[in-house]
């Protein structure tokens, strides 16, 4: 069995390339993170249970890459055209404002962080907090989610800044703001706060710039690895001890973390080797819509995915401190048993992609037809989403869809209404002849 789904990915992979030459599709990046959360199960002996299970989150990529394949698709990212001579100094005026916007709206995160630092005593409490922020950083949910608007703020100031030449003092301050996000990603505690935002310039200067070769793909990919690995220790072991800030790489028996190899691996394995199977009943999935109630208002609400996991399939194994995430595919078993949810997950998740491969056709022939601010604010949104859904991969429900709903979709909508009203005051809409050809 791990045969035919080690051959199944070889083929999918060569279908992809073949069918559609962008690097950066969507069953690219999906059939990536299958091969980077899921590569550990050959390294371990397997049941045949489990590599069926992955077959069928295997086929998801198969039936992503045939989707692009039906779809008529650009073979790959095509220099876009400019905004006309014309309206060139009134797109300048209306980008002046919304670089402005964008400032103003990154207070609430800068804020919200100069918060937590000073909760907690100051920078050595707040990294000392860092290991078990699980339990410490209960009760200040609002905080995370208005430091994590700063990511999407900031791709959109890095796209809008791609859609044609700038001076070195526009530069000059997207950097200030690019550093004040990677500070943040730091002191976040996540790996992903830190590294995520590089993968998805990468995806911006694709798009918007000049088509990445495959080799700085592979050599991005490369390093991005390697440092998520050489965090996951950093993030363990961080602390200040006598004023000294301690980071557990020297620690003679630290070891590089590659639990990541095993994230969509070691969620089903608990779950095949329960010694009975119980189940939330679809709870965890009502959490979606009940997770905003403070627990204090509702102490029995229906717990997210990690949270009941957790409980249920280790015994809380660690108190509360940590929790595991179920990927889409256990959320689904967890929930309704193995037949439902079996079915349940090869219905949503192909469908979600579906919708995402639709979603990029649309975005790319709307790049294709004019390069503006709100289409580099369209195109940013449409990574998010595509990045989200992917994420259900190794994630659960919950927490994904929050996040991309309350500090991604909703701070975009804010930008896009300030970017069309910028645009609407100094007379820099598409033209309608453009615009329509950017829905066919």
């Amino acid at each position: 069995m791990s045969y035919l789904v080690c051959t199944l990915f070889l083929l999918t992979i060569v279908m992809a390339l073949t069918t559609n030459r962008d690097l950066f599709s969507p069953a690219k990046l999906f059939l990536f993170s299958f091969l980077v959360f899921h590569v550990g199960a050959l390294f371990q002996v397997g049941s045949i249970e489990l590599w069926l299970l992955l077959l069928m989150v295997m086929l998801v990529g198969l039936l992503t890459a045939a989707f692009e394949a039906s779809l008529p698709l650009p073979a790959a990212p095509v220099q876009a055209r400019s905004v006309p001579g014309r309206l060139r100094t009134n797109a300048r005026q209306a980008e002046g404002r919304l670089f402005l916007w964008l400032w103003l709206l990154s207070a609430p995160a800068l804020l919200s962080q100069v918060y937590m630092v000073q909760l907690f005593g100051g920078f050595e409490g707040y990294i000392n907090s860092l290991g078990m922020r699980v339990i410490e950083w209960r009760g200040l949910g609002w905080a995370k989610t208005l430091i994590a608007t700063l990511l999407p703020i900031n791709l959109v100031y890095f796209a809008v800044g791609l859609t044609r030449r700038r001076h070195w003092g526009w530069w000059a301050l997207y950097s200030a703001h690019f550093v004040i996000l990677l500070l943040f990603g730091l002191l976040s505690g996540s790996r992903s706060g830190v590294l995520n935002v590089f993968a998805l310039q990468l995806f911006c200067y694709h798009y918007l710039r000049r088509p990445v070769r495959m080799r700085s793909v592979l050599s991005v990919g490369a390093v991005l690895m390697v440092a998520a690995l050489v965090l996951g220790v950093v993030r363990d072991g961080i602390k200040v001890d006598a004023g000294e800030l301690v980071t557990g790489l020297d620690s003679a028996d630290s070891a590089l973390k590659i639990a990541i190899f095993y994230y969509g691996v070691e969620p089903l394995e608990l779950i095949l080797n329960a010694p009975d199977l119980p189940l939330a009943y679809g709870s965890t999935f009502v959490s979606l819509l009940t997770n905003a109630v403070p627990r204090p208002w509702w102490p029995n609400k229906p717990d997210t995915g990690g949270v009941f996991f957790t409980k249920a399939y280790t015994g809380d194994a660690w108190e509360g401190a940590s929790n595991l995430t179920p990927t889409f595919l256990g959320e689904w078993i967890i929930n309704f048993g193995w037949v439902v949810g079996l079915c349940g997950f090869v219905v949503a998740y192909p469908a979600l992609m579906y919708w995402v491969v639709r979603r990029y056709r649309l975005t790319l022939a709307r790049l294709l037809a004019m390069r503006s601010a709100l289409t580099a604010v369209d195109f940013v949104t449409y990574l998010l989403i595509m990045w989200s859904v992917i994420a259900l991969m190794t994630g659960e429900v919950t927490n994904v869809l929050l996040n991309l709903v309350l500090t991604q979709l909703i701070p975009l909508a804010v930008i896009r209404l300030l970017a069309t009203s910028s645009s609407s005051r100094f007379g820099t809409h598409r033209p309608a002849a453009l615009a329509a050809s950017s829905t066919r």
